[in-house]
């Protein structure tokens, strides 16, 4: 019986030794890969607003350079995709980098707090040009953050 014991055990302490070590490299990659999502999640989005934002400036400044003139329900549909753009940046700037780069993250707040022109002094396309210029270059390097952030250049 103890022979068969001694035979046996070091059989059983391993599968059971390799098999949590397979458990736990397992559940380490699915969270790894978890992570890796929501990262990508979160840029997609940024960079979705981002666009939204730099579509209604330009928009707003052919309108006002050329007279080109957009029917109310178009106005009205760039005008509400600018504002939950604009509202979705704030938020990821206010809130930090939980999920994006710390880069990412300064990009963003220095979009928030850039110089930004007077709406009495200034006129409107003027200022949806000095906004394109801004938003353009922040999401320029979002991207970049982004393919650097998420591995994508090494693929």
């Amino acid at each position: 019986m103890s022979e068969f014991l001694l035979k046996v055990l070091p059989g059983i302490f391993t599968a059971i030794f390799a098999s949590y070590l397979a458990a736990k490299w397992s559940l380490r990659r699915f969270y790894s890969e978890k992570w890796w999502e929501r990262k990508d999640h979160a840029y997609v989005d940024i960079i979705d607003a981002l666009y939204d934002l730099i579509q209604y400036c330009e928009i707003k400044q052919d309108d006002y350079g050329q007279g080109a003139e957009y029917s109310k329900e178009k106005e009205t549909e760039f005008r509400q995709r600018y504002n939950q753009a604009y509202w979705k940046i704030k938020k990821v700037t206010d809130i930090g980098a939980f999920v994006v780069s710390p880069q990412a993250e300064t990009i963003l707040k220095e979009l928030r707090d850039r110089p930004r022109l007077e709406w009495n002094e200034n006129p409107p396309w003027e200022i949806y040009e000095q906004d394109y210029k801004y938003y353009r270059d922040a999401l320029n390097k979002i991207v970049q953050v982004a393919k650097d952030d998420l591995n994508a250049n090494k693929v």
